[in-house]
């Protein structure tokens, strides 16, 4: 295969490959990889009329993908020549390991670090039950302790937005090393590339004020007519119940006339699992790695 730099004007026919795919995994979204090219230098190539991968010159260099249609692929073992013993492909889509798993030059490991965690958008909006009593409470704590105003995110918010961004890592780089402090000046740059092509996706987003100051806000673009895919959610964590308020107004105001909710990965921190398994995820989007022998 033939790999070159995934730019702006592949959007179209990346997006080909991607739109294809019988489950659309947000990490393998173009947005989603455009937005996070400088942490994540992304290359892809094209194995055959079915099927796009990926490769990644960021901290985990290696092969990703597929993106496209990996039920019609007529010939595996074609597609499989590209790849030599000792290649390792990172973040199989559970589908795909189902189709190669019996192949024994083939060995598969479940990395749950990359599982994407999908919510019932009716759940996140009627907080019913026992399950989501804390939640509950939480969001009434707010929406009753704080005269608040909620926005729909439009462009005239944005540097609004990012003053925001700015002292809510004041707050946080107190206790973070240097590589965390990295991780946010990535994830800094990717909002700026998400908000720089605002009219070029289906986003959409909300921002929450306190005395109209901004306390929290989100930031999702559409995947397909059912999925939606948080990628950004921030709040001030001082005002009682603020990160839970934001999920439960953006979603009845933007996402309602979505199914299911994919707020990403946990990436193996331990404080963000237990914050997204407390929100009873509906099904995980399980990914694997692949490794050639």
């Amino acid at each position: 295969m033939d790999f070159k730099e995934l730019t702006w004007e592949d959007k179209n026919i990346y997006s080909q490959f991607y739109k294809k795919s019988p489950v659309h995994y947000a990490e393998y979204s173009f947005l989603n990889l455009f937005a996070w090219r400088h942490a994540y230098p992304i290359e892809f190539a094209i194995s055959d009329e079915n099927l796009c991968w990926l490769k990644s010159g960021g901290p985990i260099p290696g092969f990703f993908g597929p993106a496209g249609d990996w039920n019609i692929v007529k010939d595996w073992d074609n597609v499989l020549k590209n790849f030599k013993a000792g290649d390792v492909i990172y973040d199989v889509p559970e589908q795909v390991k189902n189709i190669l798993e019996k192949r024994e030059n083939l060995r598969f490991t479940e990395d749950r670090d990359q599982h994407e965690y999908v919510y019932a958008v009716k759940d996140l909006i009627a907080l019913k039950g026992k399950a989501f009593a804390h939640k509950r409470n939480r969001v009434r704590a707010f929406l009753d302790g704080y005269e608040w105003d909620y926005y729909e995110l439009k462009p005239e918010f944005f540097d609004e937005l990012m003053n925001f961004q700015e002292c809510w890592r004041v707050h946080r780089e107190e206790n973070l090393n240097e590589e965390e402090i990295k991780s946010l000046d990535s994830e800094d740059i990717a909002i700026q590339n998400v908000l720089e092509k605002w009219n070029d996706f289906n986003l959409m987003g909300g921002i929450l004020k306190v005395d109209d100051k901004i306390i929290a806000y989100t930031i999702a673009v559409e995947l397909d007519e059912k999925n939606l895919d948080v990628m950004f959610e921030k709040a001030f964590p001082e005002y009682t119940g603020s990160y839970q308020a934001i999920n439960f107004l953006f979603q009845k105001n933007q996402g309602a006339k979505y199914e299911f909710a994919n707020r990403e990965e946990d990436m193996g921190e331990l404080g963000l699992r237990e914050a997204k398994m407390s929100y009873n995820p509906t099904m995980m989007l399980k990914k694997f790695i692949m490794e050639i022998l």
